[in-house]
């Protein structure tokens, strides 16, 4: 399964931007959304924005991760700290 992100436009340097959701910073392209402005929302998937999205569409999608994130929570509790003393293996 695939998701894509909504996160705040917070700087643009040419088709790149600087994107800001839920505290934690990301690089992605705007080639595919050239009309992203700063302050705009945008769905970010494996490294592009997809999509420019209205305000109220983000802030909806944002609370549905949320409601996941707590739902997870509920299920195995809280996430916990990553052990950070050895190098993740994507292929465990």
């Amino acid at each position: 399964m695939c998701l894509a992100i909504p996160m705040r436009v917070a700087a643009i340097d040419g088709a790149a931007a600087t994107l800001e959701a839920e505290g934690l910073t990301q690089a992605a392209s705007l080639l595919l959304v050239p009309q992203a402005r700063v302050g705009d929302f945008v769905l970010v998937h494996a490294g592009f924005a997809i999509t420019v999205l209205e305000p109220d569409d983000a802030a909806e999608r944002l609370a549905l991760f949320e409601e996941l994130a707590a739902l997870a929570d509920d299920e195995v509790g809280p996430s916990a700290e990553p052990d950070n003393r050895r190098p993740h293996d994507p292929s465990v």
